[in-house]
């Protein structure tokens, strides 16, 4: 996927380079895995929670999605955070008028891509998530009452 941002485009790619970057694997796991879990908690303290969470996420994700074209294996233009962080501000400077200009457009642009590059096979997010919905829960059993076994003398 290519992301314009100043006079510049931007290949945005998840694949091994982005699994190796630990602020990118971290933030989206974390929400994903947020995500995931959105049903049995309360609500209004997950949405808060994540909303602040946003920005960072916005940034980790970008950030993981330059490595393979320019980070120190590309063209060596994004070499650290903050250089991601200059892009993603300018980024949401120059599309505040088409409606991608915000941290939540940002973060589904660059699941959708994600999921298109394959990514979440790649850091084995599908298997867990898998993995947790295919166990059956433990049901409580403190309803039922105690059987007693009575014995004859």
């Amino acid at each position: 996927m290519e992301l314009k941002i100043g006079n510049k485009t931007y290949n945005i790619e998840y694949s091994v380079e982005a699994s190796l970057c630990d602020d990118c694997v971290e933030k989206v796991t974390n929400f994903m895995m947020g995500m995931a879990n959105v049903d049995g908690v309360d609500a209004k303290k997950f949405v808060i929670g994540t909303m602040t969470n946003l920005p960072s996420t916005a940034l980790g994700m970008l950030y993981g999605g330059l490595m393979a074209h320019h980070g120190e294996d590309g063209d060596n233009t994004v070499t650290c955070l903050a250089d991601a962080k200059k892009l993603l501000k300018q980024y949401i400077i120059e599309h505040k008028e088409d409606g991608t200009g915000n941290y939540y457009d940002i973060i589904g642009i660059l699941i959708d891509q994600m999921g298109k590059d394959g990514f979440f096979d790649i850091i084995g997010l599908t298997k867990i998530i898998e993995m947790g919905q295919t166990k059956t829960p433990k049901k409580p059993t403190d309803h039922k009452k105690k059987s007693t076994v009575h014995t004859e003398k």
